[in-house]
């Protein structure tokens, strides 16, 4: 699914919204029909005038943004007619294929412009899915015990119902009262129980790659967790056909809400004062996005890599480097394509796609608002200053 409505604000910088088809006779239009047959595009629409966009049937997505460049395209659902403002570039995304729409236009052209690659879109999709249940039980103590658990690769999750437990890991030790929970992974773990103890216990794997950045925190559960918690136990101990998809969709459902109350806990914490935290978050970022200077990187990918949401990066940036994440990444690819012209390996339009600008022109009308001269102009700059230098060389 798409994270934008039809109906969001933002979309009015671009367009509005109709009901009824548009009288192409009355409004003296041309009516053409598009057929998009890939989910993928190489190109995009750009009108002088404004444009009507129609799909009766099937369902769609549109792409837009008042610039060529693939980081700025946002997409959109198509739920209503679309009526688009002049020079907004754009395209269709089918969700069902084939996907046939019509578009409707004054006596003019319509610009192309080719995309430096395909773009595909990416549905919002949860940062983390529960691949399996290894293991889950519930286990009551009436006498202070220990219990050394040993190393295993998989996750563990402990929920004190009743009762206290310390729990000793590498990376410190936790004292864990009546509704805490903690998750930890490939660690030998010490358990230190007291009297009348209950806790859950639940071994599991992700299909992710990254490790859950929320391992080695002690959490107190709301009633919202503690009532889903819950519904893991009693569903441990069931045996029907949905017993272990329920588990998995419980286990998951748990730890998306303990991944959202650690953003906003992470966030105050990121702007607290004298926090060292946020400056080494911010060089990690600086970092990521230098040496992904050549990719079309967007500034989701960035938030989703370092389980940061859109708003906590936009007030990082502004409270440390005065700038949005956008224009930073911007400027760092207009100083990199600087670096590449004075090494004069590639044309022109070879260093534009190298750094992910959809367009020549694109491209080089940000170089001459950031430069105050065009890419052409600086390369015969540069060129002449390394001629003169031989010269002088010689003589």
């Amino acid at each position: 699914m798409t994270n934008k409505q039809t109906n969001d604000s933002t979309f009015k910088s671009y367009g509005s919204f109709y009901d009824e088809p548009v009288d192409v006779q009355k409004h003296n239009l041309i009516r053409q029909e598009i057929s998009s047959p890939s989910k993928k595009l190489t190109q995009l629409f750009v009108f002088s005038s404004e444009v009507y966009i129609e799909c009766p049937l099937g369902v769609a997505l549109i792409l837009v943004s008042d610039s060529p460049d693939m980081a700025d395209l946002k997409p959109f659902p198509v739920r209503h007619y679309i009526k688009l403002k002049p020079g907004i570039y754009f395209n269709l995304i089918p969700q069902t294929t084939p996907l046939t729409w019509t578009l409707a236009s004054p006596h003019v052209q319509p610009q192309t412009v080719p995309l430096p690659s395909p773009y595909t879109y990416q549905p919002v999709s949860v940062p983390l899915h529960v691949r399996r249940i290894l293991d889950c039980w519930f286990t009551k103590h009436s006498k202070p015990c220990q219990i050394i658990k040993p190393v295993h690769r998989s996750y563990e999750l402990l929920y004190i119902y009743e009762g206290s437990m310390h729990v000793e890991l590498s990376s410190g030790r936790y004292s864990l009262q009546p509704h805490d929970l903690i998750i930890y992974r490939s660690d030998r773990a010490v358990l230190d129980i007291r009297e009348n103890c209950s806790y859950l216990t639940a071994v599991f794997e992700l299909n992710q790659r990254k490790t859950l950045h929320i391992l080695n925190n002690t959490f107190h559960c709301t009633s919202e967790l503690q009532q889903i918690l819950w519904k893991l136990l009693i569903e441990s101990g069931e045996n029907s056909y949905y017993t272990k998809t329920l588990m998995e969709c419980y286990l998951q459902e748990a730890l998306l809400l303990l991944m959202q109350f650690y953003e906003s806990i992470s966030h105050k914490t990121l702007f607290a004062d004298n926090n060292s935290a946020r400056n080494d978050l911010l060089s990690e970022i600086l970092s990521y996005m230098n040496k992904r200077i050549t990719e079309p990187i967007t500034i989701e990918e960035i938030c989703h890599e370092f389980y940061i949401s859109r708003s906590s990066l936009q007030a990082l940036f502004k409270t440390h480097l005065n700038t949005s994440p956008k224009n930073y990444l911007l400027n760092i690819k207009l100083q990199k394509s600087k670096e590449l012209i004075r090494q004069s390996q590639y044309t022109i339009s070879e260093t534009a796609y190298m750094l992910g600008f959809s367009s020549i022109h694109y491209f080089s009308r940000l170089f001459k608002k950031y430069f105050n001269t065009t890419p052409s102009a600086y390369a015969k700059k540069i060129a002449e200053n390394q001629n003169k230098q031989q010269n002088e060389h010689q003589v």
